[in-house]
C-alpha cells in the first residue's frame, strides 16, 4: 500500500532538514577565563561525539571573587541560563546548602571515583552528597629561576630565611630583579597566599577544640613575616598589593623575578616559547618554604564541574561532565593546559611525566594540599579576612589589630548564622 504524505509535511521536512529526534540542544558552560584555552579542544571533541548537543561557553571574569558574586546573583534569581558551571572548591558547600546545585551521586556511579584524588572529592561533598565532580586540582607552588640559583650555588629554599638569603645575594648583582612575587591584591588569592604563610609557621585559623581563633602567636608571626618581606626587607615588591595570578606570572615569565608563588598552570606557560616567555628551560619548581625545614604548606585550589539546579538540560550536562572526566580527555587537558589532573592514575602516565616531570616529585604536595576554612559561610569569612589583612599589609592597622577584628567579626557571623 502506497503511503501518501500531506504536502505541508513534505515542506516541513525540506525546510528543517532533520526529524524532531535530531533536534539540536544547546547547553551553556560557565567558567572563568582560562589563559591556556585548553578546554575548547575537549569541547570540540564532545560536539563531534554528540552532534545533537552544542556547548556555548560563557567566560566570567578571571577574578574568582567576581565570579562568585555573579553566580550568586543569577542563582538567587533562579536563572536557568547556566547549565554546567565550573566551581571553585570554596563555593560548593555554600551553593549546595542554598539548593543551587543538582546532586551528582548518580553520575558518580558511572565514573571510577576511586581513581580521583580524595581531597578534591571531599571538597565536592556536602552532607554526604556529591554536588560536583573534580575537574582539575591546584596547590600553591614555588617557581624559581634555576639558572640564577645554579649560578650562585644555591639549592631550592627549604625555609623562608633561605629564600631571603638567596634573594639578598642575587639582587646585590642584579638590583633590577624582583625577589619574590605573589598575589596580594584584596581578593580571594590573597587568602590562599596568607593561609600558606600561616600554615608554614605552624598556625591555623581553628584551635585544637575546633573553635575559630586567628589571634595566636603563630599566625601573628606569619603575617608579620609577610609584611616585613614587603615593607622593610625588600624581598617582595610593594606592587604585589595589586597583583593577581596573571600579573605575577607575567613578571616572572618576563625574567624580572627570582621567585614566584603561583598555581601549577604556570609551568606550561613559562616553558612555552609561543607565550613569549623569557625563561624557557630555566624554571625550577618546588614546595613553598616553611619557618622550619619540612614545614611546607600549600593551599588546596582547583575547579570542579557541577550542574545548576535550574538547568533545563541536566541529562546533556551530565554527558559533558562525564566526557571531561574520561582518562584520555583529562590527560589531553593536562598536557595542553598544564593543569593538575584529579585522577591519580594520570600522575604515572609517561606522556604527562615527560611534559611535566615535577608532577611525580611533587605528588605529595598535591595530595596534602590543605583546604581553606570549610564552612557554608566561607565567602563572608574570606571577605572579612581580605579587608583586614590587606589593611595590615598597607600599614594602616597592626597585625594584632587585624587578627582581633577578624576573630570578632567571624565569631559574630557564627553566632548569627551558626558554624
Amino acid at each position: 500500500m502506497k503511503t501518501i504524505f500531506p504536502y505541508s509535511f513534505l515542506i516541513l521536512i525540506l525546510f528543517t532538514g532533520c526529524s524532531p529526534e535530531e533536534e539540536i540542544t544547546t547547553i551553556t558552560f560557565n567558567l572563568g577565563r582560562d589563559p591556556t584555552g585548553a578546554h575548547y579542544a575537549i569541547i570540540e571533541l564532545f560536539e563531534e561525539t554528540y552532534p545533537n548537543i552544542k556547548v556555548q561557553v560563557v567566560e566570567s571574569p578571571q577574578d574568582a571573587s567576581l565570579q562568585h558574586d555573579l553566580y550568586v546573583t543569577r542563582f538567587a534569581g533562579k536563572d536557568n541560563s547556566i547549565d554546567v558551571i565550573a566551581l571553585d572548591v570554596i563555593w560548593i558547600a555554600e551553593f549546595a546548602r542554598a539548593g543551587w546545585l543538582l546532586p551528582l551521586d548518580d553520575l558518580a556511579l558511572t565514573l571510577p571515583m576511586d581513581d580521583f584524588l580524595p581531597g578534591p572529592v571531599e571538597a565536592c561533598t556536602y552532607r554526604d552528597t556529591l554536588f560536583a565532580i573534580p575537574w582539575f586540582t591546584d596547590a600553591g607552588l614555588l617557581y624559581y629561576r634555576r639558572d640564577l640559583l645554579n649560578e650562585y650555588g644555591f639549592d631550592e629554599p627549604e625555609t623562608w630565611n633561605d629564600l631571603q638569603i638567596i634573594v639578598d645575594t642575587i639582587r646585590r648583582d642584579n638590583p633590577q630583579m624582583n625577589g619574590f612575587i605573589l598575589q596580594a591584591e584584596q581578593y580571594e588569592g590573597l587568602i590562599c597566599n596568607v593561609m600558606e604563610f600561616i600554615w608554614s609557621h605552624g598556625g591555623s585559623v581553628w584551635d585544637e577544640s575546633g573553635h575559630w581563633r586567628t589571634a595566636t602567636p603563630e599566625t601573628e608571626k606569619a603575617i608579620q613575616t609577610l609584611i616585613d618581606f614587603i615593607r622593610t626587607d625588600d624581598i617582595i615588591p610593594r606592587g604585589v598589593l595589586t597583583y593577581q595570578e596573571e600579573e605575577s606570572r607575567h613578571i616572572f615569565q618576563d625574567g624580572r623575578a627570582i621567585f614566584l608563588r603561583n598555581w601549577p598552570y604556570v609551568w606550561e606557560l613559562a616553558n612555552n616559547p609561543a607565550t613569549g616567555s623569557n625563561v624557557v628551560g630555566n624554571v625550577g619548581i618546588a614546595p613553598l618554604p616553611g619557618e622550619k625545614p619540612g614545614l611546607h604548606a600549600a593551599t588546596l585550589g582547583g575547579w570542579n564541574l557541577g550542574i545548576s539546579a535550574f538547568s533545563d538540560h541536566p541529562d546533556e550536562s551530565r554527558k559533558l561532565i562525564r566526557f571531561f572526566m574520561d582518562y584520555h580527555h583529562m590527560k589531553q587537558f593536562s598536557l595542553e593546559g598544564g593543569r593538575l589532573p584529579t585522577r591519580m592514575s594520570l600522575y604515572k602516565d609517561p606522556d604527562i611525566l615527560q611534559r611535566s616531570p615535577h608532577f611525580e616529585d611533587l605528588f605529595e604536595v598535591f595530595i596534602n594540599a590543605r583546604p581553606r576554612p570549610v564552612t557554608p559561610h566561607y565567602s563572608q569569612i574570606s571577605d572579612i579576612m581580605q579587608v583586614n589583612i590587606h589593611r595590615a599589609l598597607l600599614g594602616r592597622i597592626s597585625v594584632r589589630e587585624a587578627l582581633e577584628r577578624i576573630d570578632a567579626e567571624v565569631l559574630a557571623l557564627f553566632e548569627r548564622y551558626g558554624k
